[in-house]
């Protein structure tokens, strides 16, 4: 007797903030556990019952105190590993107190020509995005009744 087992597909969906300021600046975190790229965008994964822009909203609060708020996606990809996906999405802070997290040893805003050392895929994606960011960026300086 021969019998075949199937069990329900997994993978993992990450969730990647590329988050921009006025001025065309991305924010970036030192990780304490990345001692070769240690700087990278704000990044982690989905819960269940979780969309990817609560996901990502969730991670810069967790790691860094502040609030963001998810504007768009901008991208989904195949992730580095097999069965995971990432979705990028625009970001902007939209308030908050900074409060290092656990992993976070420091935040700062880099211009997008001035980056430090990333994760070679972050970089990558930066720099084949970068004139939709800087639109972005420019996008943030209106204020909403017209007021700059």
């Amino acid at each position: 007797r021969f019998s075949v087992r199937f069990r329900e597909a997994s993978f993992l969906v990450g969730v990647i903030g590329v988050v921009i300021d006025s001025d065309g600046r991305v924010l970036l975190f030192r990780h304490t556990y990345r001692p070769f790229a240690p700087w990278g965008l704000p990044s982690g994964h989905l819960r269940p019952d979780e969309t990817p822009a609560e996901a990502i909203v969730r991670e810069i609060d967790e790691e860094t105190g502040l609030v963001a708020e998810s504007e768009r996606t901008l991208e989904l990809r195949a992730g580095r590993r097999p069965r995971r996906l990432d979705v990028w999405l625009l970001c902007r802070v939209a308030g908050g107190t900074l409060r290092l997290g656990a992993e976070v040893e420091e935040v700062r805003f880099f211009p997008l020509d001035g980056l430090p050392d990333l994760i070679a895929e972050q970089a990558r994606f930066l720099a084949e995005h970068r004139d939709l960011l800087l639109a972005a960026s420019r996008a943030h300086r209106v204020a909403p009744d017209g007021v700059t």
